[in-house]
């Protein structure tokens, strides 16, 4: 089990909230495992509402789902790169793609906090919006350094890095840490034997 310490709600009180939000939704998969928590676009759509992306359940197509999870993917990639790795382009790329056919403005509030919004009212343009919103707030506060995706290349979860110096590299140390270090450890023991 990854990231064990954000499950608490002591723990994830102390996340941001747009930070948060992305974290929530790129490990919506959880590659390690083989897992996919939207599976269709019912499941989507109420995974949004949940998530306070969408007012309310919207009813979803394949499209929309193949849109979402192709921005979530992107994200992931955005975080590998915060975690000091590069990015697949290939994905990136389907994520921009994806982006491109979703038109967002900018809007203002009267506290003068920007806003992305959907230029057209399709409720996976607002979730995606919404999720852009959150992105941006959290560069805006300083912490979209400290969400990254875990070092492991099996894992890949994506984690608040709350370390004072920003230094994390595994979304649990017990785990994915832990079998990083056995693993160079082993390559180590064996490469001196076999010489």
């Amino acid at each position: 089990m990854r990231d064990v310490k954000s499950a608490d709600a002591e723990v994830r009180s102390a996340i941001p909230p747009a930070a948060l939000v992305v974290k929530d939704i790129i490990n919506s998969a959880d590659l390690a495992a083989g897992t996919e928590e939207l599976t269709t676009p019912a499941v989507l759509g109420g995974w949004l509402r949940s998530h306070g992306l969408v007012d309310t359940s919207p009813r979803l197509h394949e499209a929309d789902l193949a849109l979402v999870v192709a921005v979530r993917e992107g994200l992931r990639q955005l975080l590998l790169v915060n975690a000091g790795h590069d990015p697949d382009t290939g994905v990136l790329d389907r994520c921009n793609a994806a982006l491109r056919s979703t038109p967002l403005v900018v809007r203002f509030d009267a506290t003068g906090r920007r806003a992305l919004e959907a230029a057209e009212p399709r409720p996976v343009a607002t979730a995606i919006a919404t999720l852009l919103t959150a992105v941006d707030q959290a560069r805006a506060d300083g912490v979209w350094e400290r969400l990254k995706v875990c070092a492991r290349d099996e894992c890949r979860w994506a984690y608040y890095d709350a370390s004072r110096n920003r230094s994390g590299r595994w979304c649990s140390m017990t785990d994915c840490g832990n079998r990083v270090k056995m693993k160079r450890a082993y390559a180590a023991r064996v490469g001196r034997t076999g010489e």
